[in-house]
């Protein structure tokens, strides 16, 4: 994997987001309607253009041969202050490489900060694209209060587990 660039979004997925949007509006999508809840079309995408340039405002895109990652911090909720990583392919294709993800986290915030990926309630579930989203703990060192406390890693046969290359 080549290292990561600071990047911007294209013009042309922006457009191509709004127009998909606006598709799912127009045929009564609940979850377009709540997102943009404008009663005409000219409010509707005016509203997803404001939405949009609000949401790029706040975070900073990564870009290498393989990935585009948004970063941007989680709104106060509590838990100590939180970075929420959008990771999805260039080619939008699916994928779900825990070394990878790992990869992109220590990259882009560092390897002494903890990450997690969520498995909703299916009342929260958001699943529109063949993207993954990590929530980073934004302060190094600082643990959840679950997993691991020391650090295993096996490069080959270990019993009768395998473990592909490293």
């Amino acid at each position: 994997m080549s290292p990561f660039l600071k990047a911007t979004i294209p013009q042309a997925e922006t457009e191509r987001t709004i127009r998909e949007h606006m598709a799912a509006w127009r045929r009564g999508n609940p979850e377009a309607r709540e997102l943009t809840p404008a009663l005409d079309p000219a409010a509707a995408e005016a509203q997803m253009r404001y939405e949009l340039a609000r949401l790029y405002a706040e975070e900073t895109v990564w870009r290498n041969d393989r990935y585009q990652v948004s970063v941007r911090p989680v709104p106060e909720s509590g838990f100590p202050a939180m970075l929420h990583l959008s990771i999805k392919r260039i080619d939008r294709s699916p994928m779900h490489d825990w070394r990878e993800l790992q990869e992109i986290k220590n990259a882009l915030v560092g390897p002494e900060h903890e990450a997690v990926e969520l498995y909703p309630a299916e009342s929260r579930k958001v699943d529109t694209a063949n993207q993954y989203h990590l929530w980073v703990i934004a302060e190094k060192g600082v643990q959840f209060p679950f997993g691991y406390d020391r650090r295993i890693v096996q490069n080959s046969t270990y019993g009768r587990a395998k473990q592909r290359p490293l």
